[in-house]
């Protein structure tokens, strides 16, 4: 009896093997996952001796947001979601550090949010769950997350809402774009920028019998959302408007160019969550929607660039993590896990929106 015969998974089944039960299971494993690589945060010890981000962001999880402590006083949606968590904490967890355990909840709620969507992401992309749910491990164990996640940081809602915007233009709900747009303002200045380029590429690079004035009117409501947001929280903290282009003319760090994205990445911290992921990750890039590699390339480059115009600093490797980590790390699951070849019948269970 042969024994190669293989099954024929389309798009449909593979979604409806991913019911809301698992879904939610799997979520709160991830989001289990997250507390335990952010746990030395809570008594090993203290963020804010590393630095003037985690400093500023716990002093916005008490409810002191500076507006001196520019940009980071700008960044409300982590420490806000951490607030409630850490009154609840206070006086009543110990030896744990209740902002630093807000903090944590925070991070991880959106740490297991983007873990999930990427699940669903790989999942429908290469019908296969266990392939998927080892490329959602691989983002998890990469030195970027425990490190710069969940330690005090806000990057992991970054990422989580970045990955958001790729699921909802894979999945053809270009609707959905404002809203993550809004709350994307909220999270970081820098992913009105990368968000944007990262939509725009991805429609840019779709078929183009695919292609629809409606999805350039939602993405258009992306950006705008995006700088209301902003201009929104400017307001509301420093007490004045001001524009996205103008702040982020700000950001310009004296010198040159290239010296300041060479002052940015030479640093060995900086390449510490790609030692691996880039070697495994960028051979099975071929098997990953165009519009989805074309845009984490052009944002990559975007984000890089970034680095020389604001001199992002030594070591600071979270940017370019947050838009090549998904992709890369999926990318690698299905090199190192799938024995099967890749033929062109599973190349074309691909969602048609593509």
């Amino acid at each position: 009896m042969d024994r190669d015969i293989e099954i024929s998974v389309t798009p449909e089944a593979a979604r409806g093997e991913l019911r809301a039960g698992r879904s939610i299971t799997l979520w709160f494993l991830f989001f289990l996952f997250s507390l335990a690589l952010g746990y030395p945060t809570l008594n090993r010890y203290d963020p804010r001796d590393l630095g003037p981000d985690q400093v500023a962001y716990y002093r916005m999880t008490m409810g002191d947001n500076a507006p001196t402590e520019i940009p980071f006083c700008f960044r409300v949606l982590v420490p806000s979601v951490a607030k409630p968590f850490y009154l609840l904490a206070r006086g009543r967890v110990a030896t744990w550090n209740p902002v630093w355990l807000g903090m944590l909840i925070s991070n991880s709620l959106f740490c297991a949010t983007f873990s999930l969507v990427l699940l669903w992401m790989g999942y429908r992309i290469l019908c296969n769950l266990p392939l998927a749910l080892l490329g959602c491990t691989l983002v998890l164990l990469n030195y970027a997350v425990p490190d710069l996640w969940l330690s005090g940081f806000i990057d992991a809602s970054e990422a989580c809402l970045l990955i958001a915007v790729a699921w909802f233009m894979f999945s053809d709900k270009w609707w959905v774009l404002p809203i993550i747009g809004f709350l994307g303002g909220l999270a970081k200045q820098s992913f009105l920028p990368f968000a944007t380029i990262f939509a725009t590429v991805w429609w840019l690079t779709m078929e183009k019998s695919n292609r629809r004035c409606g999805q350039l009117l939602w993405l258009v409501g992306l950006g705008a959302a995006a700088s209301v947001s902003i201009i929104y929280v400017h307001w509301s903290v420093a007490g004045s408007l001001m524009m996205p282009w103008t702040m982020a003319s700000r950001w310009w760090e004296e010198g040159g160019f290239f010296e300041n994205l060479l002052f940015a990445i030479g640093d060995r911290r900086f390449w510490y969550p790609f030692v691996w992921l880039v070697p495994l990750g960028v051979w099975r890039l071929n098997r990953f929607p165009k519009p989805w590699v074309m845009a984490t390339g052009a944002t990559t480059l975007f984000a890089l660039w970034l680095a020389g115009y604001s001199d992002i600093g030594t070591g600071d490797s979270r940017a370019v993590f947050n838009i090549i980590g998904p992709l890369f790390s999926m990318s690698a699951a299905s090199l190192i896990a799938d024995e099967k070849p890749w033929s062109p019948s599973r190349r074309n269970r691909k969602l048609k929106t593509l």
